[in-house]
C-alpha cells in the first residue's frame, strides 16, 4: 500500500480557531503528517473555547470543511463556556457523542486520537471497531492522574471506571506518543505498559508562523504570561512578582482566557498591583507570534503537582520559537527541559523571591535576554520543527500498518 493512498483519521475536541496546548498540538501534529503525504480527516467539535459557538454553526449537527490540505468535520457542541467543572464534564461528554456523528463517512487506516485526554479513547474504539483503522493515543497529560492529584475524582467507583478506562487507552492502540520520556517511564511502571510500544515525540512548531523575532529592548521592559487561564499554571506568582517590582520600570501582562480570570481580577485588586495588565483579547494562532515577540521574558509558572509537570507545555515551544527567555518555576520535568535547552531561568516552585531574582537578572543583562532567546530558537529548529515530527510520525503509521 502506497503512503499517499493512507487514510489517517484524527479525533480531537479542540482544534483551531480555538487555541490551546492540545488544539495546536493536535493542529500541528495533521498538518505535519498531511504535508508527509497522507489523507489527513480531522473529527473535531464546533469553535466553542473562548466564546459561544459561532452562529454560522448553531442549529447544525454536522459541517464539513477544508483547512489548508485537511479535511475537517465540525460536530454539534452545546454553547457553554469553560468557567465550571459542570460545563467541561457537559462539553466532554457531549463531543464523546457527537463525534460518532460521521461514524460513516469515513474508514480509515489509522485514527490518532488526541482531545478529550484519556476519553478520546471511546469514540477511537467504536470508529476502530466499526469501521476499522488501527489506533495511535497522543498522551498530551497524565490523566487520570492529574484528576486525583486535583481532588476532582473522590468516589470510589469513579476511580475504579477511570482506571479501567486507562487500561484500556494503554492497551488498545497499537502505539502511545506521549511528548517526552518521563511521560514514557510512568506509563511503563505505572501501568505495566510495554516500552516498545511507547515513542515520545514532542510539540511539533511551525517555525514559518512562530518566526525568530531578533531581541531589541525598549524602555519599559515586558513580563509576559499567554496561554490559558487554568489551575494548570500559577498565577499568584506573577501576581506577587508585580507587587515587589512595582517601583521598577517593568510591566507584567497576562493574556489569555479561562476559568481562573475572575480569581486573578479579584487578586489584583486585592493586592493593589498597578503594573499588571489583563489581556483578554482573542488572538489568532498566525498573529500570536508577533504578540509574545512583543515581551522582552516569558513566563511559565507552573503549578502545584507532580504528574503536572512531566508534559511540556506548547507554549513553552511557542516562547523559544520567538527568541526570548523563559523564566520557568517548575521543580520537575518543565523546570529541567528549560535548563537544559539553555533558553531560560527555571526558579524553585512557588518561590516568590527567586521568580523575582531570575525576572531582575534579566532586566539588567541584555546580552543574556538575547542569548538565551538565540538558544531557545536553536532548539526548536534542530528538534521541534513541523517537518521532523512529520517524518517521526511517518516512521509510527508505517510501523502501525505493519503489524
Amino acid at each position: 500500500m502506497k503512503k499517499d493512498q493512507l487514510k489517517i483519521l484524527a479525533i480531537t475536541q479542540y482544534f483551531p480557531p480555538d487555541i490551546s496546548g492540545g488544539s495546536t498540538r493536535a493542529y500541528n501534529y495533521c498538518k505535519s503528517i498531511s504535508e508527509q503525504g497522507y489523507d489527513v480527516t480531522v473529527i473535531t467539535a464546533y469553535p466553542h473555547q473562548h466564546g459561544p459557538v459561532p452562529k454560522e454553526y448553531k442549529w447544525k449537527l454536522r459541517v464539513k470543511e477544508k483547512m489548508e490540505n485537511l479535511t475537517l468535520f465540525r460536530v454539534w457542541i452545546p454553547s457553554l463556556l469553560h468557567t465550571s467543572i459542570r460545563n467541561n464534564l457537559i462539553l466532554l461528554s457531549t463531543f464523546l457523542l457527537t463525534s460518532l456523528f460521521p461514524l460513516f463517512r469515513t474508514r480509515p487506516d489509522i485514527i490518532i486520537l488526541f482531545e478529550p485526554n484519556l476519553f478520546s479513547i471511546i469514540p477511537g474504539y467504536i470508529y476502530s471497531k466499526c469501521r476499522g483503522g488501527k489506533i495511535i493515543r497522543v498522551v498530551d497529560d497524565l490523566w487520570p492522574e492529574i484528576l486525583y492529584e486535583r481532588g476532582y475524582v473522590k468516589s470510589k467507583f469513579s476511580r475504579w471506571v477511570l482506571d479501567r478506562l486507562t487500561r484500556l487507552s494503554y492497551e488498545f492502540p497499537k502505539y502511545l506518543i506521549p511528548l517526552n520520556e518521563e511521560v514514557k517511564q510512568v506509563i511503563c511502571k505505572d501501568h505495566n505498559t510495554p516500552e516498545e510500544k511507547i515513542k515520545s515525540i514532542s510539540h511539533g512548531i511551525d517555525t514559518k508562523i512562530f518566526q525568530y523575532h531578533e531581541y531589541k529592548r525598549k524602555e519599559e521592559f515586558i513580563a509576559m504570561y499567554s496561554g490559558s487561564l487554568v489551575e494548570s499554571y500559577d498565577f499568584d506568582i506573577i501576581i506577587n512578582a508585580a507587587k515587589k517590582l512595582e517601583n521598577e520600570k517593568i510591566k507584567f501582562i497576562i493574556r489569555g482566557k479561562g476559568k481562573l480570570l475572575p480569581y486573578i481580577e479579584d487578586l489584583i485588586k486585592k493586592l493593589q498591583v498597578k503594573n499588571v495588565v489583563l489581556d483578554t483579547d482573542f488572538i489568532p494562532l498566525r498573529e500570536l507570534s508577533e504578540t509574545l515577540a512583543k515581551a522582552d521574558v516569558l513566563l511559565s509558572p507552573m503549578g502545584k503537582g507532580k504528574h503536572l509537570n512531566f508534559s511540556l507545555p506548547t507554549k513553552i515551544l511557542e516562547y523559544q520559537s520567538v527568541g526570548r527567555p523563559i523564566v520557568c518555576s517548575s521543580n520537575g520535568a518543565i523546570g529541567k527541559y528549560i535548563e537544559s535547552t539553555g533558553s531560560g531561568i527555571r526558579t524553585e516552585h512557588e518561590n516568590v523571591d527567586d521568580f523575582v531574582e531570575a525576572i531582575t537578572k534579566l532586566m539588567k543583562d541584555e546580552e543574556l535576554c538575547r542569548k538565551l532567546g538565540m538558544q531557545g530558537r536553536k532548539n526548536i529548529e534542530e528538534f521541534h520543527d513541523i517537518g521532523r515530527i512529520g517524518e517521526q510520525l511517518s516512521e509510527i503509521i508505517k510501523r502501525t500498518i505493519k503489524e
